[in-house]
Formats: C-alpha cells, structure tokens, sequence
C-alpha cells in the first residue's frame, strides 16, 4: 500500500508569533518535573497516555536527541513526521509537522513547556497552526480550543496515572 503524504511548510519557534491560531492549555499533575519530561521525551510511552497515539518514535535518530531529531508517530491511524525544534530537558520541548497523512494545516507547531507547580507539574502546550479550512470548530460545532483543552486534560491524567504506575522505564 502506497502512503500518500502531504508537506507543511516548515517553521521555527517564531511562528508563536506570527501562526494565523495559537492554541494554549494548561493542566498539573502530581508527578514531579522530572517524570514528566521523561513520558514527554520518550516516544514509545505516548501510546500509554495520550489519546489517539499508536505508535512514536524517533525512527533512525540516534542519541542524544536534541532539537533537530527526527520524530514519527502513528495517530489515528494518520502518520505524521515531526522535526524537533526545541528541547530543553525539564523546561521546553516541541516540534513542527514536516508532512502527514493527514495534514489539519499549512504549517504546525507543537511545544509544551513544563514548569514546578505546588509539588507536581504544569504543563503547558502551545499549538501555533496555520490551518487549511477554520480549524476553529471541530464536529458538532465544538470550538477547537475547547478539543484541545478537553484532549490535553484526558492525557495529562492518563499521564499523571501512568507515570504513578510506574511508567516509563
């Protein structure tokens, strides 16, 4: 079966300011910073914790990943490959779409920032799109902002219990 891909236009971390929609959402968790940033920088536990995920990886990268690793991961059945574009061990860590399956837009940026907060974590994320067709309601009329604080709200208690049961490695 042949993969049919689309190309985003790459983008830096600029595009914060210059994106057509930024998204920002925020939750805490229990776990500490450290345990956190490790399910984020860990791509095989994803599947274990974010909806949606099947399967991440930083395909033939090799360590230490840093900010120009290559990443793939398998989404509701859409492949995506990413670029990362920052990593900043316990603070920042993000990346762009470089081409999907399934584009939702002409250029994506992804980062979630991660700072203490009353003896856990917050996590912020920040998606900066420049979508293809009003990415501002999802079905049934659900503005997008709303999705994603509802998705990032379901993973970040997937997380939180996840990393309590001991994940990951």
């Amino acid at each position: 079966m042949t993969i049919s891909w689309t190309s985003l236009r790459p983008v830096g971390l600029d595009f914060i300011e210059t994106a057509e929609q930024v998204y920002r959402v925020e939750k805490t968790l229990r776990a500490n910073r450290a345990l956190v940033w490790r399910a984020f920088a860990d791509p095989a536990s994803w599947q274990h914790w974010f909806p949606g995920v099947q399967e991440a990886s930083y395909g033939d990268s090799v360590e230490p990943f840093g900010a120009g690793t290559f990443r793939e991961s398998l989404v509701a059945g859409e492949r995506y490959h990413e670029t990362m574009v920052c990593w900043e061990e316990e603070v920042r860590w993000g990346y762009c779409i470089d081409r999907a399956t399934l584009p939702l837009a002409k250029a994506q940026l992804e980062i979630n920032e991660f700072e203490d907060c009353d003896g856990g974590t917050r996590v912020r994320w920040i998606l900066a799109t420049d979508p293809l067709q009003g990415l501002g309601y999802m079905a049934e009329g659900t503005p997008f902002g709303t999705f994603l604080d509802e998705l990032f709200g379901e993973a970040m208690q997937a997380l939180d219990v996840f990393i309590a049961a001991g994940g990951p490695a």
